[in-house]
């Protein structure tokens, strides 16, 4: 937002987003390139979803609190596919920042 500062939650959620996006990268580099897996899939569903929200989240758009809840749920997939692949310290690291921009969003709808 120009001339505006960024709060908070959208600067979390773009942060939590990135560290999808690299976690997802370096996924795909241990296995090999295997692309398809959910954790993958997972992980940058919900970077795409908190990209969304982060657009919308400062402003008093209709689609506000549509956004944060489709961030909540796929950032919710997320934690859960990575948990059942197990965890290594990226994805770790990853799960730590997805449960807290969720709490962060249920917060605010809850607002």
């Amino acid at each position: 937002m120009q001339g505006t500062s960024r709060s908070e939650l959208a600067v979390a959620l773009d942060r939590c987003a990135r560290r999808c996006e690299e976690a997802a990268s370096a996924h795909v580099e241990r296995r090999r390139g295997e692309a398809r897996d959910e954790v993958v899939s997972s992980l940058l569903l919900a970077a795409a979803a908190m990209d969304t929200a982060g657009r919308v989240v400062d402003d008093h758009d209709p689609a506000r609190a549509i956004a944060l809840l489709i961030t909540v749920t796929l950032a919710g997939d997320a934690i859960d596919a990575v948990e059942r692949r197990g965890l290594d310290e990226p994805l770790l690291r990853c799960v730590t920042e997805l449960r807290q921009v969720a709490a962060l969003c249920e917060r605010e709808l809850d607002d």
